[in-house]
């Protein structure tokens, strides 16, 4: 092979070797900062807040490299960026599509998303896009400013659908597939020229800016065949958004992508965490995964996101936060956490969940960092992925399991509560194993005797033991 040959080849074969480094595998092992680009940073460094939520308040793509440091130093080594086309007016969100093959200059440009996936990788972080293939901007029924769908033939029309053309029912098929989400145009992927431009337009983007994973919005609302040829023709790993709490609706849209993201446990965990209800709903939530899914281990674990109220918002407790934060974390699953959720942000419903993170100057030192710091460093350290997950006691107010060598204990009594104690029988340890807390690995040991060791969780903390 002539030398010029041989160095194409080379680099061919050293770009195949990267997307499929960013396989399901690979991203089992990562944490995920979700990234509201629009909120995360801006630019130049400033302190000030943002007088309206619901539209630009001026983060930056820069502004996101500028301060990938800090998010490293809370133990993620994935970023999840807000989408990144060109948006009609006040899309400060991404997604509202104006023009496919532009980027959102309110975030920057061409060359600053190139750069934050090179500063991202160069700290061994993956970049997780998101991005929308059901709809595009709210522009009525004049498509003439949409690039490249620019034609009505390109989008479904109101046939069959309510007056408003609106979803109305999400329980009906017809309707979540064919009819407008909150008056957005409905692109048809049953036309040709949609379905094709749409698989090699996620084809150049993933390859022209080396992204390593995708988000995928509104799932449900387009058919899953047209899901199989986007996960095919975007070749890195998907999780799709399935809003929905029904398990074995949401698992069936894993096959036709990689994975999807948790919802049905993060209101599980809402419930459990955030209204006190019995921790024996986590169990039965974990059943019902086992039934319904293929791959637990790879579905999108989290707490908070762009598109509900906060955590904090309803439940101001944050040592109930911290002990959610904790299962996320240690759980089956790739965890996902909601930029602000470190400085214990506790925004109502969109836009108030979506406050600018700059005004918090990025403090390093706020309790939830470090505890989120915390959980993440063990995680790699301990690499949890590995192991399964396998429940060692739940009750009411105590449930606990292991991954591998690790035993987690949680309770939802919360730092008012009482002292809460449980006796373990049902553990991986042999007798005169040490275990000792990771949040106090020096004064919070004990051995295994006879079979068995107590486990005391105050004022409503969570625990995480391990062998020395």
């Amino acid at each position: 092979m002539a030398p010029l040959q041989f160095v194409i080849a080379l680099l061919a074969l050293s770009f195949v070797l990267f997307v499929d480094g960013a396989s399901k595998e690979e991203w089992k092992s990562r944490s995920i900062y979700q990234v509201f680009t629009d909120r995360y940073s801006q630019t130049q460094n400033n302190t000030w807040g943002c007088s309206d939520l619901g539209n630009y308040c001026g983060g930056t793509l820069l502004g996101i490299i500028n301060h990938l440091d800090y998010i490293s130093a809370m133990g993620f080594d994935a970023i999840w960026i807000s989408p990144v086309v060109t948006n009609t007016d006040g899309g400060y969100h991404g997604y509202w599509a104006k023009d496919f093959y532009g980027i959102n200059y309110k975030f920057g440009s061409s060359a600053d998303l190139h750069s934050l996936v090179s500063a991202a990788h160069s700290r061994g972080m993956f970049v997780m896009l998101d991005v929308v293939a059901n709809h595009v901007g709210p522009v009525g029924y004049d498509f003439s400013g949409i690039n490249p769908f620019n034609s009505g033939s390109h989008y479904h029309d109101c046939n069959g659908c309510p007056s408003s053309c609106n979803i109305e029912d999400f329980n009906n098929a017809y309707q979540t597939e064919h009819c407008r989400l909150a008056g957005l145009p409905d692109l048809n992927q049953d036309v040709s020229y949609v379905k094709q431009t749409l698989l090699q337009w996620i084809t150049d983007l993933v390859q022209n800016y080396s992204i390593d994973g995708l988000r995928i919005d509104t799932v449900p609302e387009v058919p899953k065949s047209f899901w199989t040829d986007f996960q095919n023709s975007a070749g890195v790993f998907a999780i799709g958004e399935v809003f929905n709490g029904d398990t074995s609706y949401v698992a069936g849209f894993q096959g036709p992508l990689n994975s999807v993201l948790s919802y049905p446990m993060c209101f599980t965990l809402r419930d459990v965490f955030g209204s006190r209800y019995s921790m024996n709903n986590i169990q039965n939530r974990l059943q019902e995964y086992e039934k319904y899914f293929t791959d637990v281990s790879i579905l999108g674990t989290f707490i908070d996101n762009h598109d509900l109220s906060r955590f904090l918002y309803s439940q101001k407790d944050q040592t109930l936060y911290k002990s959610s934060l904790t299962y996320v974390i240690m759980a089956e699953g790739i965890p996902i956490i909601y930029y602000g959720t470190e400085q214990g942000f506790n925004g109502g419903n969109d836009p108030a969940n979506r406050e600018p993170l700059w005004t918090t100057s990025f403090n390093q030192q706020a309790s939830i960092f470090q505890h989120i710091k915390t959980v993440n460093d063990y995680r790699k350290k301990a690499q949890v992925w590995n192991y399964e997950q396998i429940q060692r006691y739940s009750d009411d107010s105590f449930y606990a399991f292991t991954r591998g060598y690790t035993f987690v204990a949680l309770t939802n009594q919360g730092s008012s509560g009482s002292t809460t104690s449980r006796t373990i029988t049902y553990h991986p340890y042999a007798n005169g194993t040490k275990l000792c807390n990771l949040f106090y690995p020096t004064t919070d040991c004990m051995t295994v005797q006879d079979g068995k060791f107590t486990v005391y969780l105050y004022n409503g903390e969570s625990k995480i033991y391990y062998p020395v």
